[in-house]
């Protein structure tokens, strides 16, 4: 990973921490894309503790499409290249909340803002020798099947299942670009990771810290968060890698994901409804071209 440039969002904390830590100690300029200035802060001085390791801190709130936007421009003026997005961010809601645009918060922030991220930022990926893009799923994408009559659960609101429909629109998200990649003949490739049942904060309300309690509990029988970036880190760098593209794996393997994950034709409709919500006017990966043969 020597001289290349990895953005990993959500990094201040848990699988993400861990995954920059890791990255940056096999070489990499990583470069930890957080919300919160502070907690962002508190992470970067910690990471950066160990000698030889390379950082960076900038802003990114996924729940803010405008934030996305801006982001994005940033990070390719400074830099003009980008070999691998971590889009590890992820939240688990209590109550119904939107984002700034208007949309479910484990939607608009676990997928829809990853996914703006992930399109504003393929062509610097196209810019690397092998750019690769890691969408966070989880096991919780086979609860679910896709609402397209409701993306924003304005009727029965759950927050496991608005968690397990956000994860299960980044699977279907992979399966769609994979393709379109593929079939461009692109160097880039995206795939998919359940990192396990990992102990994080993610139960913990950040305002209140409700909920404290159970995520010290996690930590006696889950894995560590360490263990849970060991996928992430893996698809990131490691070299047979090259030409994989469109999986789903679990503990550093290929698996077998739910049959809704696997229908392509919902997923190039999630790929163009997605499109219009994030006001894309033109898809940066329109079909090829057919070849005319004379």
């Amino acid at each position: 990973m020597q001289g290349k440039f990895v953005i990993v969002t959500g990094a201040n904390a848990g699988i993400g921490k861990a995954t920059a830590a890791a990255l940056a100690d096999k070489g990499a300029t990583v470069v930890l894309a957080c919300r919160s200035k502070e907690r962002g802060e508190a992470a970067l001085n910690e990471l950066s503790c160990v000698n030889g390791r390379c950082f960076a801190l900038m802003h990114l709130d996924l729940a803010d499409l405008d934030s996305v936007r801006a982001f994005a421009a940033a990070f390719a003026e400074r830099y003009g290249r980008l070999d691998v997005l971590v889009n590890n961010a992820g939240i688990l809601g209590g109550r119904r909340l939107l984002t700034k645009q208007g949309f479910e918060m484990a939607f608009g922030v676990n997928y829809l803002g990853a996914f703006l991220l992930t399109m504003l930022l393929l062509p610097l990926l196209e810019q690397s020798e092998q750019g690769r893009i890691i969408m966070m799923t989880s096991v919780a994408h086979g609860w679910v099947d896709v609402r397209f009559d409701d993306l924003n659960y304005t009727h029965g609101y759950n927050r496991f299942l608005a968690y397990g429909h956000s994860k299960l629109c980044n699977l279907l998200f992979t399966r769609a670009l994979s393709e379109k990649l593929r079939a461009r003949g692109s160097r880039v490739t995206i795939n998919a990771v359940h990192p396990g049942i990992v102990a994080t904060d993610i139960v913990v309300n950040r305002v209140t810290g409700r909920f404290r309690w159970v995520a010290d509990l996690m930590r006696l029988f889950f894995l560590s968060c360490e263990e849970g970036a060991e996928t992430s880190v893996f698809l990131a760098s490691d070299p047979a890698l090259s030409r994989v593209n469109g999986e789903y794996f679990v503990n550093c393997k290929i698996e077998s994901s739910s049959l809704d994950s696997k229908d392509l034709e919902k997923a190039n409709r999630l790929y163009d409804v997605s499109l219009k919500l994030c006001q894309i006017t033109m898809d940066p990966l329109p079909p090829p071209r057919p070849r005319i043969l004379i």
